[in-house]
């Protein structure tokens, strides 16, 4: 089983700068899962979601709960695939598109194309019992308004194998692998 929590916090253009980048640096990056987190999902995989917003006040929860996603291979959360694998384990992929991993583009260089592609790489491989964490951010722009926000994302996964189930698997003991796209965000 494939545990997933996924953390977003969103922060406009007036708090880009310290105090507010120092407030973001010092939050949590997982927190405990909720207590009915492993009640009956029987078509899919549950998801903890939390998403705050920085306000000048400092980070407000705007979502904790629990979502169930239908059981797609690949199964896409953000910016990542978890692709089963029949050797029991998940290759973990950080694909990059305008709407789920915003500006700066991340892209590589095709040599045989000779041009720049979407980003599209492996982040990790997750065995039985190991935990993983990816951080990306992006810049995004508001289509009603035009006005720029921002996001940094932070997903916490962990292949729980035959490990017993836990409400702190991700914050009782530091990730055994990471990844991170973090852009300069202008």
């Amino acid at each position: 089983m494939l545990l997933i929590q996924h953390i977003k916090i969103y922060w406009n253009k007036s708090h880009r700068g310290t105090p507010y980048a120092t407030d973001r640096a010092r939050m949590p990056q997982a927190y405990p899962l909720p207590a009915n987190f492993f009640d009956e999902h029987p078509r899919g995989y549950p998801i903890h979601l939390v998403y705050l917003e920085q306000q000048q006040d400092g980070l407000r929860e705007r979502r904790n709960d629990i979502q169930t996603l239908k059981k797609y291979n690949p199964l896409r959360v953000g910016a990542i695939e978890a692709i089963t694998q029949e050797e029991d384990h998940y290759e973990i992929r950080y694909r990059y598109d305008g709407h789920r991993g915003a500006n700066p583009a991340r892209t590589r260089y095709d040599v045989h194309t000779n041009t720049n592609i979407p980003l599209n790489e492996r982040a990790m491989i997750l065995q039985p019992g190991e935990c993983g964490r990816i951080c990306y951010n992006g810049r995004y722009t508001d289509y009603d308004t035009g006005e720029w926000y921002y996001n940094l994302d932070i997903i916490n996964l962990i292949h729980l194998g035959d490990q017993p189930k836990s409400l702190r698997p991700f914050t009782k003991k530091p990730p055994d692998k990471t990844y991170q796209q973090m852009a300069r965000l202008h």
